[in-house]
């Protein structure tokens, strides 16, 4: 039912129903007098309403009737009432004793627009429904602050509308932007709790500020009250978990040679930092420019390579030696060593030191010689040998010749006992070397002759012999130096089995094919590489027309595998779902190649819920040149 205002600025009522008493025992609902049974209660101009509790009245549908709707509530009992919208929106809170009178000025929507006055006072008192805004709440006659509870879980923009509110962060990482102040105003304020998994930025608008800073880092467990003075940002009760107080995170560095690291996420903003990993270069640690205090531990390993740590625009970068632990603060825009204290240097030999700052001074001050420095400083025996002029014990290299003997050494002191080589082969029983009448025979050997002594390099051999240059002669192996009948054999070059005019090349009475299974949806361009595979089945539906180029494989063109005259034959088999799709081009060596497909026509469309065979003989008729025969078959 609606109302129209067909003459224009008159109010056309419901019906007019100028009084009505009305007891009030419950919490009423209305209705206006053109769509009431009898017994239900209307709405009148007049109402006089007598309540035995604290109830209320809902009015009816605004969008039934038209502007200008009027009525007057009289409250003759002993409690308050209260009148409400159709939606449950309170317009008014009547005490005893009370008139108030309420009119509408908008109907365009079942809870209307109403406004409303006090009866019979000097000074009429605003109602709490009237002044109630963000941040409070209309309770009966009253005005209660309010604070509405919102979780967001991606990036918001927080405005006007926000005001006195309370936001609960639940995601990873996010960003809340806030209005700039001017728009705002120096008196809007708002709740924000980080209840997430990782930090939450606080973005003022343009160059506006927070806490002196450009934007403001909730850790998770922090939470604070926004406010402004009109022309930047603060935070009131700014309460920060105890895990990102003081706490301790382990990171291990990349090994891909970046320059720089920057810390991110949750790495931000802790106390204790641990870096590990192997360094393959020099890294900086980029720490965010916030007051912070750090104790780092630096555990990489790799090289000589260096870590130091600084904020991102901090020029001279603070190193913190591999192995060593130390405390560092941020004051805002660089990172600074907190360490000042240290020893005098260089430290006397009286206070435990050397009295020197180079190792080579160190050991002159503790009363070293050249020779015994040089003892001390080889790194090899050779070298302290070198040092005090000493050849090795035992058997060496050190002694490169004896002179001025005047005896000669004994057999027993590695010597021949002769003072000529004929006499010294007599005393040890030894042959010339070279041709020679010495050696007459050989007998007893232990080791066979090598092959460049004439020999085979081996004691006994049977079966099938091979040789490898000058290495010994040794069994050749069947299947892998030699095909023999009964043993597998693996070819991993091509072979021809010729024939003859009369005779065929090859004759197979059984033969097994390689199928690669692969749980895939074809799509877009499949590579057939022809040399891992005869048959190549993809278990998953397809998800789109695709091309199937046909190739060696990744490094090696089909062209260059296959003769002019020579012929190829592979099978690719696709699974299709509901929706059928098919082969829709056919490439080699990535070049187009139009089939002929078996019975003439290239077909337009795969078959459903089956499996679609597709079987190719490809003929290379030249140099990059190809006819391509083709079918296609359906399993289901």
């Amino acid at each position: 039912m609606s109302y129209t205002q067909v003459f224009g600025g008159s109010t056309i009522y419901p019906s007019d129903v100028s009084y009505a008493a009305l007891s009030l025992t419950a919490d009423t609902t209305t209705l206006w007098p053109l769509e009431a049974n009898t017994g239900v209660p209307v709405i009148a101009r007049i109402m006089d309403v007598t309540p035995t509790g604290a109830y209320s009245i809902s009015m009816p549908n605004a969008t039934k009737t038209s502007p200008g709707q009027t009525v007057l509530f009289n409250n003759l009992g002993p409690s308050t009432i209260t009148i409400k919208s159709f939606t449950g929106v309170t317009l008014a809170s009547i005490d005893s004793g009370e008139a108030w009178q309420i009119y509408l000025t908008d109907v365009s929507t079942s809870s209307g627009s109403w406004r409303t006055f006090q009866m019979g006072s000097l000074t009429s008192q605003a109602q709490a429904s009237a002044l109630a805004g963000y941040g409070t709440v209309a309770t009966g006659s009253t005005l209660s602050a309010s604070e509405p509870v919102t979780t967001f879980n991606s990036d918001y923009t927080m405005g006007s509308a926000d005001r006195g509110s309370a936001y609960i962060w639940t995601g990873a990482l996010g960003t809340v932007t806030l209005t700039s102040v001017s728009s705002l105003g120096n008196n809007w304020f708002a709740d924000v709790r980080n209840s997430g998994s990782g930090n939450l930025t606080i973005d003022p608008s343009a160059a506006e500020t927070i806490n002196g800073e450009a934007t403001l880092v909730l850790t998770p467990g922090d939470s604070c009250r926004l406010v402004n003075d009109g022309t930047s940002w603060y935070t009131i009760g700014f309460g920060q978990d105890a895990t990102f107080a003081f706490d301790y995170t382990l990171i291990t560095l990349p090994s891909t040679g970046v320059a720089t690291y920057t810390l991110s996420g949750s790495e931000l903003n802790r106390i204790a930092y641990k870096f590990t990993g192997t360094l393959t270069a020099n890294i900086k640690i980029i720490m965010p420019n916030t007051t912070q205090q750090y104790w780092v531990d630096n555990s990489t390993t790799g090289g000589s390579y260096t870590l130091s740590i600084a904020t991102v625009a901090q020029a001279s970068p603070v190193g913190v030696n591999r192995g060593s632990r130390g405390i560092y603060y941020c004051d805002g825009t660089d990172v600074v060593n907190a360490a000042t204290a240290g020893l005098a240097s260089p430290i006397s030999i009286l206070d435990g030191g050397t009295g020197a700052t180079t190792a080579g001074a160190a050991l002159i001050n503790l009363g070293g010689t050249s020779a015994g420095i040089g003892v001390f400083t080889a790194a090899t025996e050779a070298l302290a040998r070198t040092a005090i002029l000493a050849a090795k014990s035992g058997a060496n290299s050190d002694i490169t010749s004896l002179s001025g003997l005047t005896t000669a050494l004994s057999i027993a002191q590695g010597g021949t006992g002769a003072i000529t080589a004929p006499l010294a082969r007599a005393a040890l029983s030894a042959a010339a070397s070279g041709a020679n009448s010495d050696i007459t025979s050989l007998s007893a050997l232990s080791t066979p002759l090598s092959v460049a002594q004439g020999g085979i390099g081996v004691a006994t051999v049977t079966g099938v012999l091979k040789g490898n240059g000058t290495s010994a002669i040794s069994a050749a192996t069947a299947g892998t130096d030699f095909v023999a009948p009964a043993t597998a054999t693996t070819f991993t070059a091509k072979q021809t089995f010729q024939g003859s005019s009369t005779t065929p090349g090859i004759k197979i009475q059984n033969a097994l094919e390689k199928v690669t299974i692969s749980a895939t949806a074809a799509t877009g361009t499949i590579n057939y590489d022809c040399l891992t595979q005869s048959v190549l089945y993809y278990t998953s539906s397809a998800a789109a027309n695709w091309t199937l180029n046909l190739r060696g494989d990744g490094t090696t063109s089909l062209d260059t595998l296959m003769a002019t005259g020579e012929s190829i034959t592979v099978v690719f088999m696709v699974t299709n779902g509901a929706t059928p799709y098919y082969q829709s081009a056919l490439t080699i060596d990535g070049g187009a190649v139009t089939p002929k497909w078996q019975g003439g026509t290239a077909p337009a469309a795969g078959n459903a819920s089956s499996i679609d065979s597709y079987s190719l003989t490809v003929v290379k008729t030249g140099a990059g040149a190809f006819t391509a025969f083709e079918s296609i078959t359906k399993f289901a």
